[in-house]
Order: structure tokens, then C-alpha cells, then sequence
């Protein structure tokens, strides 16, 4: 009898160990998502990520921040592909101006080239579910 109480409480135990692991499993994925796929609460939030992914080439992160039903109807290696195109010769994206009027925002921002060269362009955001994302709509290049 003394046997079968002790495999019960290992049995008990594993469980209980088991539903510990898990939920530590789980809270760790949750806290590697990225912050800017998160805190997409304005629009200049979305630009200033999206400019530090490009800066750093992260070209993944940079494909979270565009409007996900582009997205998902494109698909998403030509998302990343759109992103790295128009992150060619990029060194920053300067916040010029942006107005908001509802679930949509107009931004003006000025892109500096690596050769030194600027340009003006603008930048079209939506807001899907609450979240502000990059409608994929523009060109970064030169002389565009």
C-alpha cells in the first residue's frame, strides 16, 4: 500500500510540474514578441520601429509593422522583399509631419539616402483591430 501512495505523489507531482513548466514556457514566448508589434498605438510609434528596423536591417520586424491584410492577400516573402527595396541606400526616415483623421494617418517624412541626398515622401497608415500599421503603398527610391 505504502508503494502505490508514493507513486501517486510522483504521479501528482510530475503533474503539477508539468502545468509549472508550460505556463513558464508560454510567459517566455509572450515576452519575445516583439514590443513594436504590441505598442502600435500611434502612428509615429509605427514609423520610428519601422525606421529602426530598417536602419538595423531587420527586415522581419519591419514586415510586422505593414498592414497585415496586404500582407497575408501578397504574401509574406513579398512583404520582406517590398521592405528591402525600399530600405535600399536608406540610412534614416525623418518625421515631418502626420495627420490623423480616424482609422487612417498621412505622414510626411523626409528619407536621407547613404550618399547624403534627401528626399520628401509620404506614408499612409491604418488602423486594423486597434492597431496602427503601414499601408505598403509608397517608394523609398531615389528620384521616385
Amino acid at each position: 500500500m505504502k508503494i502505490l501512495y508514493c507513486d501517486v505523489n510522483i504521479f501528482v507531482m510530475r503533474k503539477k510540474i508539468s502545468v509549472i513548466f508550460g505556463v513558464a514556457a508560454s510567459i517566455i514566448f509572450l515576452s519575445g514578441c516583439s514590443p513594436q508589434t504590441i505598442n502600435n498605438n500611434n502612428p509615429e510609434t509605427v514609423l520610428k520601429n519601422f525606421d529602426k528596423d530598417i536602419e538595423n536591417g531587420d527586415f522581419k520586424d519591419a514586415v510586422k509593422l505593414l498592414n497585415p491584410d496586404i500582407v497575408s492577400s501578397r504574401g509574406g516573402i513579398w512583404a520582406e522583399r517590398w521592405v528591402k527595396l525600399n530600405a535600399y541606400n536608406v540610412k534614416s526616415i525623418t518625421i515631418k509631419d502626420i495627420s490623423i483623421l480616424g482609422g487612417t494617418a498621412h505622414a510626411t517624412v523626409e528619407i536621407t539616402y547613404k550618399d547624403g541626398k534627401t528626399q520628401k515622401n509620404a506614408i499612409d497608415l491604418i488602423k486594423n483591430n486597434g492597431t496602427w500599421y503601414i499601408s505598403p503603398s509608397f517608394s523609398f527610391k531615389e528620384g521616385k
